[in-house]
């Protein structure tokens, strides 16, 4: 894992190198502090024995008494809105949930430009890693993170073998093939959730994958100095016919796929009325539950492309330390034990099966580690690259979606409407 994402050159920023020399933090600042209670908050929903509430400040004070970690958990909308809030008025708590790159409005980018990130250069756990360019800025270390999130195609291999389809498909062609005979064989190829129009970034960003960043890395560098543009002939326009190209065929059924929310996709996958459906390896729990049709073989894989296989990977969301904390040194220490791949709080966050750990004791035997290992491989093979929209301003993959929507609903617009909309937006969100 240690090869992932180093085609990664956005803002020209690169890793750590394992031979740069660092300062050392005090590794003894917790011992040393006395009674102290360090503050961290993060977003999602809180559930009975959760880890962020419950179980890691439990396991913090069994390795240090003297600690007292107390944890906010914030549905998404409200922990964008108090952390704004939190860090204009200067009362951030000690540590926070951060994004890579761009992505969302808490990005750890644009935390670190404003100034409101330590640099996390001397961590132990990041020594040596070769994969951190998405959470580095300006040559500082500012989010640490321990897993992946990954983009792929479910699939139920028992309607494969109804089909007569044997593997799975290693180009684009032979994917479309598959889709014509699991058709043909009478079962619908693929169900999406599209009227929740985020699911549509689940297929687009696989075909991005494959068909942009193996040819320039540096795309989404260049956007912002105007180098390329989404315009351009071969890139977007390409990606977005070929994904057009599902709903033309009624592998997807726009009909259908626009009236389903991404819950009731998933239920349609699960009960088997459905060959195929495109997401994350973070919804896996609920893509191999037992639904209607009984127990069935699941598969996953990433959608190839024209030219090989590639895979769309990010590193998962990490944690950063508040530049105005008092206890900066005491939140490393935190850090380098939550996530040296063997404490008992990097099992328990293993444990919950939210992280694909790319490290440590028991990444390799972690749920679903067998459905991950084909893009695990591909990350060790180094064809592995970020999801776009870590490197857009937020808002631009939304009018993506949305034109996207308009575009296989009947509406009359077209890819060259969703490539010109896609800059128009971006130029306006980069003056913004």
């Amino acid at each position: 894992m240690r090869k992932m994402l180093t085609a990664l050159a956005l803002a020209g920023v690169m890793t750590l190198a394992a031979s740069q020399t660092v300062m050392a933090y005090n590794h003894e600042a917790i011992e040393n502090a006395g009674e102290i209670t360090i503050t961290m908050m993060v977003s999602g929903t809180a559930y009975e024995n959760d880890f962020e509430t419950e179980k890691l400040p439990a396991l913090i004070k069994e390795k240090w008494p003297n600690v007292t970690f107390e944890v906010t958990k914030l549905p998404d909308d409200n922990y964008y809105t108090s952390l704004k809030t939190k860090l204009a008025s200067g009362e951030c708590p000690d540590m926070i949930l951060t994004q890579p790159m761009y992505a969302g409005q808490n990005s750890c980018y644009a935390l670190a430009e404003a100034g409101y990130l330590v640099s996390l250069n001397d961590l132990d756990v990041v020594q040596g890693r070769q994969d951190l360019a998405s959470v580095t800025y300006e040559g500082d270390i500012v989010t640490s993170t321990s897993g992946v999130s990954i983009l792929g195609c479910y699939y139920n291999k028992d309607l494969f073998a109804q089909a007569g389809i044997e593997s799975e498909p290693q180009s684009w062609d032979e994917f479309l093939e598959d889709c014509q005979k699991l058709q043909d064989a009478g079962i619908q190829p693929i169900v999406m959730g599209d009227k929740d129009q985020y699911v549509l970034q689940f297929g687009l960003y696989q075909l991005a994958a494959n068909e942009i960043y193996p040819k320039n890395p540096e795309f989404d560098v260049q956007l912002r100095t105007g180098e390329t543009k989404f315009t351009d002939e071969g890139t977007w326009d390409k990606v977005l016919e070929m994904y057009k190209t599902l709903y033309d065929n009624k592998y997807i059924d726009a009909s259908m796929s626009l009236g389903y929310g991404a819950s009731q996709a998933i239920t349609d996958f699960i009960d088997g009325k459905a060959a195929m459906t495109f997401d994350g390896s973070f919804n896996a729990a609920a893509l191999t539950a037992e639904g209607a049709a009984g127990a069935f073989e699941r598969g996953y894989f990433p959608i190839p492309g024209t030219e090989g296989v590639y895979t769309a990977t990010c590193l998962s969301a990490g944690y950063s330390i508040y530049s105005g904390s008092k206890y900066i040194d005491e939140c490393k220490e935190i850090l380098d034990y939550w996530q040296n791949g063997s404490s008992p709080v990097w099992h328990a966050h293993l444990d919950t099966g939210r992280i694909i750990a790319t490290y440590g004791e028991g990444a390799d035997t972690a749920p679903n580690y067998e459905l991950f290992k084909p893009f695990i491989d591909l990350l060790n093979e180094g064809k592995g690259y970020y999801w776009c929209n870590q490197a857009w301003p937020a808002g631009t993959e939304t009018e993506m979606e949305v034109l996207f929507s308009e575009m296989v609903g009947g509406q009359g617009t077209t890819v060259e409407d969703i490539t010109e909309g896609m800059q128009e937006k971006f130029e306006d969100l980069m003056e913004d």
